[in-house]
C-alpha cells in the first residue's frame, strides 16, 4: 500500500490539480489508484468527472463504512471519495485516512490524499514509508514558508519522506527562474522535477477532466508521467 499526501504550503498552489493528474498518470500504468479528498475547498471530483450538482461525500456520514457508498469511479478507473458538504462532522480526516487500510486491493495500490493547506503536516497519521509532497510555487511567499517548514521538520517527532514539489513553474518569468536556481542549489528536500505552467490544466478542468486526458502530447502530460515514475521509484526503494 503506497500512500502519498499532497498539501499546498499555502492556499492556491494548485494541489488538487496535481492530485487528479498524478492519479491519472499512475492509473495509466495499470496501478490501483484511490483518491481521497480531505480538503473542503478542493473539489477533486471536479477533475474526475463528478457532476456539478453532486454534494455528498465522507463528511456527510458518521462512519467510514457508511461513507463508502460515496466512492465513485472515473472513466480511467480511478476510485475517489469526495469531501462532501458538511462543515461539522463526527468523522474526522484522521479516521478516514486510517480506515482506507480496509480498501486496499493489492499491496501495490496507491492512495493519494488531497490535504488542506491549513492543517499542519505533523497532524496527519504518517508513517516512515509514506510520501508527503508539499506543493509550492516559485514566489516570495512560498520561499518564506519553505524555510519555516524546514525549521519545523527539524523538530518533528516522527519521520517520513517529505519533498517540496514546484507547481505552475513559468520559465518566462525571471523571478521564478532565479528562485528555481536558488532552490535547486541550496534547498534540501526539493523534488528533482517540477510541474510547468500549462493552460491545458485550466481547460481540462472546465470539461471535468484532467490535462493528460485532454492533451496527451502536452507539457503537462510529460510532467505528470515523470512525477508518477519518480514516485514509483521512491516507493520501490521502501520495499
Amino acid at each position: 500500500m503506497n500512500r502519498v499526501f499532497v498539501k499546498g504550503i499555502k492556499g492556491g498552489t494548485g494541489t488538487t490539480s496535481v492530485v487528479a493528474n498524478l492519479a491519472c498518470a499512475l492509473r495509466k500504468s495499470n496501478e490501483n489508484v484511490y483518491v481521497i479528498d480531505l480538503d473542503p475547498k478542493g473539489d477533486v471530483g471536479l477533475h474526475l468527472g463528478l457532476s456539478w450538482e453532486h454534494q455528498l461525500g465522507w463528511s456527510d456520514y458518521s462512519s467510514f463504512h457508511a461513507a463508502s457508498c460515496q466512492f465513485h469511479q472515473d472513466n480511467d478507473g480511478i476510485k475517489f471519495l469526495p469531501y462532501g458538504s458538511a462543515s461539522l462532522t463526527n468523522l474526522n480526516f484522521t479516521s478516514v485516512i486510517e480506515s482506507c487500510e480496509q480498501l486496499k486491493e493489492s499491496e501495490n495500490a496507491w492512495f493519494l490524499f488531497d490535504c488542506p493547506a491549513h492543517i499542519d503536516v505533523s497532524d496527519y497519521p504518517i508513517s516512515e514509508d509514506d510520501i508527503f509532497l508539499e506543493i509550492v510555487n516559485c514566489d516570495a511567499i512560498c520561499h518564506s514558508f519553505i524555510y519555516k517548514r524546514l525549521n519545523s521538520l527539524k523538530h518533528a517527532t516522527s519521520s517520513w519522506q517529505h519533498y517540496f514539489l514546484i507547481n505552475r513553474f513559468n520559465s518566462a518569468s525571471e523571478l521564478e527562474s532565479d528562485l528555481l536556481q536558488l532552490w535547486q542549489s541550496e534547498l534540501p528536500l526539493l523534488a528533482p522535477l517540477y510541474i510547468n505552467q500549462d493552460e491545458v490544466i485550466k481547460e481540462a478542468t472546465a470539461f471535468r477532466n484532467v490535462a493528460i486526458n485532454c492533451a496527451p502530447y502536452s507539457v503537462a502530460n510529460d510532467d505528470f508521467e515523470t512525477l508518477a515514475g519518480w514516485l514509483v521509484s521512491r516507493a520501490s526503494n521502501n520495499d
